[in-house]
This record gives C-alpha cells, structure tokens and sequence, in this order.
C-alpha cells in the first residue's frame, strides 16, 4: 500500500514494476534530484525484491511477467553504475551509484562519498 495526500491505495506489481522503471529512466536522463530525493525513489526497488521474493504471488502465472520486466530494467540500471561500490554492505542497487546525474545530486555524491561521476546537461 501507498500513502498519497492522505489517502491509502493498494500498489499492483505492474504499479511497482513501472515505478522501478521510471526510476532508471530518470537515470538514464540524468537524475535531476537530490541524493535524499534519490535514495527515496531508489527504495522502490527494495519493494520489487519483496515482490520477487514473496511465496504468495510466486503461485501466480503474471509473475513470470513481472520477473521478465525487473530482469530487464535491472539490466538497464546496471549498465548506468559506476563499476565500484561507493556504499559497501547495501544490496547491489544501493551499493553503486551512476555514472552520471545533474548537477546536484552529483555534488551530493561527491560530498558523501567522495566520489566523481559525470554531469549531465540538465
């Protein structure tokens, strides 16, 4: 379930699955936000790990569907990661960062953890 403006709805795995890709498609582009707004939006995937790991949705045919689509857009993520690890001991999603964002969040990036990555036109 999600909170928006006060109200509860329940999340689909198609909700997550598509929040998860619209996350790396902001990377893709360059994240234009900073490393808390970051962090935040990342933590989705956190949820697609639930997802994957629950025993009851395992039971249902559209999980296949739902395995195909994170495999696919963790590819996609990954491709975007500088190949070090700037946050040891955090599951692989949290663990490295992109090679590239705007500028602040590439400034956060190297204030927190002293490392350099690219800066898109943003």
């Amino acid at each position: 379930m999600a909170s928006s403006a006060g109200s509860w709805r329940l999340l689909t795995p198609t909700d997550v699955v598509g929040s998860w890709r619209d996350f790396v498609e902001q990377c893709e582009a360059g994240y234009a936000d900073n490393i808390y707004e970051f962090d935040n939006d990342l933590s989705v995937r956190s949820l697609v790990m639930k997802l994957l790991d629950s025993p009851v949705l395992s039971n249902f045919e559209q999980m296949r569907w739902v395995r195909e689509e994170v495999a696919a857009v963790d590819e996609r993520y990954r491709a975007l990661l500088l190949d070090t690890e700037v946050r040891p001991g955090r599951p692989w999603w949290e663990a490295r960062v992109p090679r590239i964002a705007c500028e602040e969040l590439a400034a956060d990036f190297k204030a927190s953890y002293d490392v350099e990555i690219a800066v898109a036109e943003c």
